[in-house]
């Protein structure tokens, strides 16, 4: 029996690769949670400060999470999307835990501090450094239950050539906004989103994105503590 389901799952591997969109990134490593826009207080956590905090792909006009309102924002490695911002950000996410994908509409919208940090084939956790992608909590959560409990998961990703939201990442005039045919709303809820006021600045926009980052970082170092406290609990 096990052996023919593990020959069916590969089947219908091949079968979805094979008509697949060109992949652009893909790996293994650990998800983790920033923000979230439905639950701004959950697992102890306020995500209020988080939510306010500017999208990395808005690289020029401050965008956002409330604003984009949709908890399917992705956040990756930050030095790989700053390297190539047109190529990475709005482009689809598809994660896979314990090997079976999930059908979500994430798509890449923000940078990672700890996901750019440390060697990126670890499969070591390390709150400081480790590679993988972080997402609301409210996504964790449906992609494994214990998100609150762990703080991270195991996952594997690919990025693939598929628009679902529109950046405007060289301040050229891009609408922001999900792309034509894509879902950008929260999980369990319809979302909007528009472009920033213009009169927001560069130098806003900035340091909301790297305010996110470090915020994430807290989070995860956070979560590590919790994670220790609960390991020497149970010993005691």
């Amino acid at each position: 029996m096990m052996k023919a389901q593990i020959i069916a799952a590969a089947g219908l591997l091949f079968s979805s690769r094979a008509y697949a969109q060109q992949s652009l990134n893909e790996g293994s490593g650990f998800g983790t949670y920033y923000y979230d826009i439905e639950k701004i207080d959950t697992c102890g956590t306020s995500f209020a400060a988080q939510n306010q905090g500017g999208v990395m792909c808005s690289h020029i006009d401050s965008l956002p999470l409330t604003e984009m309102n949709t908890n399917y924002v992705v956040a990756m490695n930050n030095t790989l999307l700053r390297g190539d911002m047109a190529k990475y950000c709005g482009k689809k996410v598809v994660v896979s835990v314990n090997g079976v994908a999930s059908d979500l509409p994430l798509f890449i919208g923000d940078g990672c501090e700890r996901c750019g940090t440390g060697p990126s084939t670890s499969d070591t956790w390390e709150a400081n450094g480790a590679p993988g992608l972080d997402f609301s909590y409210s996504v964790l959560n449906e992609l494994s239950g214990s998100a609150c409990a762990d703080g991270h998961i195991d996952i594997s990703w690919e990025i693939v050539d598929e628009t679902l939201y529109n950046f405007d990442t060289d301040g050229s005039g891009t609408a922001q906004g999900p792309a034509s045919g894509g879902s950008s709303g929260s999980s369990g809820s319809s979302g909007s989103s528009s472009k920033a006021d213009d009169s927001t600045t560069a130098a806003t926009s900035a340091p909301s994105s790297t305010s996110q980052e470090s915020t994430s970082a807290t989070q995860e170092s956070t979560s590590a503590t919790q994670e220790s406290a609960s390991s020497a609990s149970t010993s005691a």
